[in-house]
């Protein structure tokens, strides 16, 4: 396939020059100065060696190579208008939304309410790891990710922080000697068998940021990318772990899992919703923004990430 060697940009100026009737109306049309409408169409009939157009009391007449050329023109204008309303449609009526895997089940109920509000717009949410939705974000595969709030943010990314919106809560298997315990300290987890998340993940790093200001080293059994994974290993009695509460409800609900109580406080997690810099968020996106403020009773700001 070869390379155009038509400059697309004076192809449609010489269309408005045609369609208005002269340098100045199409100057008006394209918000350009007249002079530079006279330089693109000098330079198209230039660089062929064609003359398309005389101007005469600033009335346009177009040679026979321009009538023949301007039939072209008007399918590329209208072409490109397609092409642009489709995008723009494209636009108004998609959703691709990134989420950690340990939000997805705190973020369902949102996207729900969503396509109820908005039923014409398709949602596609996509689960993974923090570290690699974000990446995809930077790639253009989302028009928002939802992650566990992020330190050292890319500087390409922006995020809107929500804070303290979800608790992690430890849970462990009913049998399980800490489940057992009337008062359960953050200490006692030092040396204690754990299951955690894998690297990655932010709810990794937020768990292991926590040990390390409370100065514990718990015994990692294992780490695992799969909540379904996870809580079957804590069921079983392999460790216990530190998991959002709406992963684990009904589990607990069935007494397949037991919150232990940390008598010596919560751990609450913020949560960041982050876009590409580099794109203007699309009107679906900012509507999404717009009902996770209704629906968290907050305002989402944005995180200082300069």
């Amino acid at each position: 396939m070869k390379a155009l060697k038509i400059n697309l940009d004076q192809l449609i100026t010489f269309y408005f020059v045609v369609t208005e009737g002269s340098l100045s109306g199409a100057s008006a049309q394209l918000c350009i100065s007249q002079p530079a409408v006279t330089m693109q169409i000098a330079a198209l009939q230039k660089h062929f060696g064609v003359k398309l157009i005389h101007v005469k009391k600033k009335k346009v007449n177009l040679t026979k190579a321009g009538e023949m050329l301007f039939a072209h023109a008007e399918d590329v204008y209208r072409s490109a208008m397609r092409a642009e309303s489709l995008l723009q449609s494209y636009r108004n009526n998609n959703l691709r939304i990134g989420v950690a895997t340990a939000l997805m089940a705190y973020l369902t109920p949102v996207v729900d309410r969503f396509t109820e509000l908005y039923p014409s717009i398709k949602v596609t949410a996509r689960e993974g790891r923090s570290l690699n939705i974000l990446e995809e974000l930077l790639d253009f595969e989302h028009d928002l990710c939802i992650v566990g709030a992020v330190d050292n943010m890319n500087k390409a990314l922006q995020a809107f922080h929500i804070p303290d919106v979800e608790r992690m809560v430890l849970v462990g298997a009913p049998a399980d000697p800490l489940a057992q315990e009337q008062t359960v300290r953050w200490k006692d987890l030092d040396g204690y068998p754990f299951i955690l998340h894998c690297e990655g993940s932010t709810a990794r790093n937020i768990i292991m940021e926590e040990f390390k200001k409370r100065n514990i080293k718990p015994s990692i059994n294992a780490e695992i990318d799969n909540i379904e994974c996870m809580k079957q290993l804590i069921e079983s009695g392999k460790g216990v772990g530190l998991m959002f509460h709406p992963n684990v409800k009904e589990e607990i609900a069935r007494q397949e899992l037991r919150i232990i109580p940390l008598t010596d406080g919560d751990l609450k997690v913020g949560i960041d919703v982050v876009i590409n810099r580099e794109t203007t968020l699309p009107p679906p996106a900012a509507d999404f923004l717009t009902l996770m403020e209704s629906c968290f009773g907050c305002v989402v700001a944005a995180g200082d990430q300069d």
